[in-house]
């Protein structure tokens, strides 16, 4: 038996990078999930690959930045499986400029997909979670809520806040037997990066070299090794964990 089996989850962010490598991780761990992401070609194909592997997954196309399509979400998931335990905030994007630069509609538009849909999903994943006595949430931070990264002031500010996020509801639902956790990733090789690296006319050699002279372990991490402590902590292995921050960064932030 898997370390989920009999769990449900939801994920949001999870047709591509740390949130797909989750999806997949929590099906092999005997979980049914539900994942939401606004790139639907991509969703429908890891959901189909998912069903075709014999696992149970449902994609939802949801911009939870949106209030009511993250409730939707968490709504659609309850009434397809019937309950949620775990629920993972991982939704995210970057905009690359100084706070100078950084208008009022591109402060809205970041921390609405890296704040507010965590916010907006918990506040509907934990009255489900309450219903069957307790659960797990996980959000996905960075190493970036506690060292700049240059040039992305409106990004490390809101990782900075779903650290805050993390604490204020794990004390506030800990007495409901709900734990809530983050993980706080630091450079980890995603689809985003290979992207970004292709419009900047650079190699995944140079990301790595980077990676390299930032980390203890001397690479970038996978986002398979990401969703390992996301386990961990959705799980009950993690029964005794909340309120925390999990740094999976090679050793990046402790040099």
């Amino acid at each position: 038996m898997g370390q989920l089996s009999g769990k449900i989850a939801a994920v949001t962010g999870g047709a591509s990078g740390i949130g797909e490598a989750t999806v997949r991780r929590f099906i092999a761990e005997g979980a049914q999930v539900a994942f939401a992401d606004r790139d639907v070609e991509r969703g429908q194909r890891v959901a189909a690959e998912i069903e075709a592997g014999g696992g149970q997954a449902l994609f939802h196309v949801a911009d939870v930045s949106q209030e009511a399509a993250a409730l939707g979400f968490i709504q659609q998931t309850v009434a397809h499986f019937g309950a949620l335990h775990v629920l993972v905030n991982n939704a995210g994007i970057r905009m690359y400029q100084t706070v100078v630069e950084a208008s009022a509609e591109s402060w809205d538009t970041l921390l609405g997909v890296n704040l507010k849909s965590y916010a907006f999903c918990a506040k509907a994943a934990i009255p489900a979670m309450r219903r069957v006595g307790g659960g797990s949430i996980v959000n996905v931070a960075s190493v970036r809520s506690i060292v700049a990264g240059g040039n992305t002031v409106q990004y490390d500010t809101a990782k900075a806040a779903v650290a805050g996020l993390t604490r204020g509801m794990a004390m506030d639902h800990s007495p409901e037997g709900i734990r809530v956790n983050a993980v706080c990733p630091g450079p980890i090789f995603t689809p985003f990066h290979a992207r970004r690296l292709q419009t900047a006319g650079q190699t995944i050699e140079q990301y790595r070299t980077d990676a390299a002279s930032r980390t203890m372990l001397k690479r970038p991490g996978t986002p398979e090794e990401v969703a390992a402590c996301i386990l961990f902590l959705a799980s009950g292995e993690a029964s005794y964990v909340t309120g925390s921050c999990l740094f999976v960064d090679g050793g990046m932030t402790a040099m």
